[in-house]
């Protein structure tokens, strides 16, 4: 490795940084690395955990002269981590790295060691590592040992911080927790960790300039228009894709460098590791092309796949001869894998995506000498994708390739739980809210209704037609259904394109950029669709459609109805109807007649709720704080609060500024609170009362926002609001009274209300209220009177 300025620096950085925070004499002290895939993370973390014990063991004035180590990595990165560090100082040793069961259980820890533990291993209670009570001590009593007995701090390095943060990562802050380091080092190209004591970052431009990775990524290079219509556009993409790595090799060949560029080719849907249908359509077809057209197979070893069920010529990928030219993958390709030949990526996109990511792109980007060439067509990595955007947000963040729909956050072990009467109602069908078949009727109304089509309403009597149509009177006369088909498509010639031919799609071209986000006007280039793919846009375009409707067959009845009403009212069948609604000049019409529609039925299946509300009958149980809870990840993220009830703590991303403004009050005074716990606002899992809303006699349930254990053992419900905010406030707040006086007890005594914010104080009312401006009788709410 070259010694580089932008490495030294961050080196000494975060030496100082390591220092500062261990001179706190505080635990949990968080220090981000931020460095892009390719600028050396673990060699500088290498450098700077042997330059921590030198400037330990040599500068005056710190409070510790040792640590001991823990390296904490996701999958297997934490082997690769631990070879590579092995290696580093087997001459030197100055720094001892060590797997589990290579530690001295009787020393724990010692100085100078540096324990390498993955996530997997540890966040499981069953874990041999983190389970008590075998012959071996657990990794918690090495811990406990390493601290408490030979009074060192343990400075934890977590590695790929951003996998920290994956279904799993409640558990492993748990583990966390129960280690207690002084200073965590998260390492990542993409941090998540917010509010950390300490930040170092290395940015993308200075790795630039020291030649260690691209100049830039360009995007859809030099595709041709002139492509035979025979092949469509995902042919199209792989040809130019193929025909780059093709051109790169030979590049490499007239410098003298001996490197055989890889084609990584990444299939649509990455986000889930088992194949779906388009993933094996496209799969086939990128075998079938590469193997017909190219000579490209897995049998010559020029083809190698990375698939969940299906992995073929791996071996010695990342060699700079190796003979392999491309890669065909759809699962993350393995969390640390370098291969710095890589120079070409083709990702199929998922249909309709909003933003598009490149999500592998660190892996093109690094250089595989380390130096830039001489010729410019090696200094740069390239993409090619089938996203139809005139306007292309790009995040060239290298660690988003991995990516998870939800997130799960747990239960404390031995919470002090609550339980308290909560309330709930099965919903009878008519307060699903679903499509039902009777949607059907209503997009035909409704679509009637826009082109202003009667059923019999015809501008000619049917003889007049027949006659318009069959002016020889020996031919028998058309259908009926055939003329009212024939009037209909007159009626809206001028206003609907009914014999569409091709449905093109316009990819940018040759885009080039550099920055972390951009936005970029680009040039398009256009493909006609053929009937797989015009099958696959429908389906998504109609998916975009109804989501304040329940998900279980609303894009299959939607679709459905729309090509019946095609069907009907212009004799228009199959791929043909689809291309009409597809039609770019058609689409805002169809988007009138279908949200119209669903509006309309959406208030049909609001006034039957609210008539079958009257007579809801309502149950109740107890509820405790969930021993879990799964939360969106499209629609929440997590935040860096340790007080809640279940860890981590998710937030939706649309939560109320009181409901924010709250949770950091709360995290605030955590020193008076043992826990607390932001509630769901729907479903039976979640904690709700009854209440009359206004003057109506049918009751309704109300979500207290809020529930909070106090250390000695009071229990606040809050529901936080703002002036004036909610009409329905006081109707809750004073139901909210009532129940705390029917449920309070001895052991479990109640309080609450609505509550707001004023100023710097919180205030809600002991007493019932009318309003929620009126606060002058209202109290405080003073976590250390609580």
């Amino acid at each position: 490795m070259k010694n580089l300025e932008y490495q030294q620096k961050a080196v000494s950085e975060l030496i100082d940084k390591t220092i500062r925070l261990l001179n706190l004499g505080e635990q949990r002290n968080k220090l981000v690395f931020e460095a892009t895939t390719g600028a050396g993370k673990t060699v500088m973390a290498c450098q700077m955990l042997a330059g921590l014990m030198d400037e330990l063991r040599n500068r005056g004035g710190s409070r510790y002269q040792e640590v001991a180590f823990i390296w904490f990595a996701p999958r297997k990165l934490h082997l690769q981590s631990y070879k590579k560090l092995k290696g580093a100082f087997e001459e030197t040793r100055t720094l001892r790295p060590m797997m589990f069961d290579e530690i001295d259980q009787n020393e724990g820890i010692r100085p100078g060691e540096i324990l390498f533990v993955n996530w997997e291993s540890v966040n499981k209670e069953n874990n041999v590592m983190v389970r008590e009570g075998d012959s071996s001590l657990s990794l918690y009593e090495i811990t406990d040992k390493t601290k408490e007995e030979f009074g060192l701090p343990i400075v934890a390095i977590i590695d790929e911080e951003h996998m920290f943060w994956s279904k799993t990562a409640d558990k492993s802050a748990a583990v966390l927790d129960r280690i207690n380091p002084t200073v965590e080092i998260r390492i990542s190209a993409t941090p998540k960790t917010s509010n950390p004591k300490e930040k170092v970052t290395v940015y993308r431009q200075d790795v630039i300039a020291a030649e260690m990775i691209k100049k830039e990524v360009v995007l859809n290079p030099e595709i041709e228009l002139n492509f035979s219509d025979e092949l469509e556009l995902n042919a199209n993409l792989i040809k130019a894709a193929l025909a780059k790595r093709n051109m790169i090799a030979e590049a490499y060949k007239e410098v003298g460098a001996n490197i055989n560029p890889l084609l990584l080719i990444q299939l649509p849907n990455d986000t889930k590791e088992t194949m779906t249908a388009d993933d094996t359509a496209v799969a086939e077809q990128v075998k079938k092309h590469l193997e017909v057209i190219c000579g490209i197979t897995t049998d010559n070893h020029r083809l190698a796949v990375w698939l969940a069920n299906e992995k073929e010529n791996l071996t010695d990928l990342e060699k700079p001869d190796n003979l392999t030219e491309v890669l065909l993958f759809k699962e993350a390709i393995a969390l640390g894998w370098d291969c710095p030949r890589a120079a070409v990526l083709l990702i199929f996109r998922k249909l309709q995506s909003d933003q598009f990511t490149i999500q592998t792109v660190g892996r093109i980007m690094r250089m595989p000498e380390q130096k830039h060439y001489q010729k410019e067509v090696l200094n740069s990595g390239y993409v090619f994708t089938d996203i139809a955007k005139d306007k292309i947000q790009i995040v060239t963040a290298d660690a988003r390739y991995i990516l998870n729909n939800t997130i799960t956050a747990h239960r404390w072990e031995n919470l002090n739980n609550v339980n308290l009467p909560s309330s709930y109602t099965e919903r009878p069908n008519v307060e699903r809210n679903y499509l039902g078949p009777d949607f059907r009727k209503v997009l035909f109304e409704e679509a009637r209704r826009f082109w202003d089509f009667i059923q019999g309403n015809l501008l000619f009597s049917l003889e007049e037609l027949a006659q318009l149509d069959n002016e020889d009177n020996s031919k028998p006369l058309p259908d009926s259904e055939d003329l009212q088909i024939n009037e209909n498509r007159r009626k809206v010639s001028n206003s609907l394109r009914l014999d569409v031919k091709n449905i093109n799609i316009e990819i940018p071209q040759d885009v080039h950029f550099q920055n972390e986000e951009q936005t970029l006007e680009a040039e398009t280039i256009k493909y006609a669709r053929k009937a797989t793919e015009i099958d696959r846009v429908f389906m998504a375009y109609i998916a975009t459609k109804g989501h304040q409707f329940e998900n279980k067959g609303r894009t299959d009845k939607i679709a459905s109805y729309l090509l019946e009403i095609l069907a009907d009212l212009f004799g228009i069948y199959g791929t043909d109807a689809q291309k009409v609604v597809l039609y770019h000049l058609n689409r805002p019409k169809f988007d009138r007649i279908i949200d119209s529609a669903l509006e309309r039925y959406a208030r049909i299946r609001d006034k039957a709720r609210k008539e079958s509300a009257a007579k809801r009958v309502f149950k109740k149980y107890g509820w405790e704080v969930p021993e879990e809870r799964t939360y969106d990840n499209e629609t929440s993220h997590i935040e860096d609060f340790d007080n809640h009830a279940l860890l981590p703590f998710v937030q939706l991303n649309q939560a109320s500024n009181p409901e924010r403004d709250f949770v950091i009050y709360l995290e605030q005074n955590s020193q008076y609170i043992d826990w607390w716990y932001k509630n769901g606002d729907k479903g039976k899992q979640h904690y709700a009362i009854e209440y009359n809303a206004g003057d109506e006699l049918a009751k309704s349930l109300f979500y207290v926002d809020f529930v909070i254990r106090m250390k000695n053992g009071h229990i606040y419900l809050f529901d936080t609001k703002s002036i004036g905010s909610d009409v329905f406030a006081p109707d809750k707040h004073n139901a909210l009274l009532q129940y705390i006086k029917e449920n309070t007890t001895e052991t479990q005594p109640l309080y609450g209300g609505v509550i707001l914010q004023k100023g710097g104080n919180w205030l809600f009312s002991p007493l019932p209220i009318e309003n929620t401006t009126d606060t002058l009788n209202w109290n405080c709410f003073y976590p250390q009177n609580a």
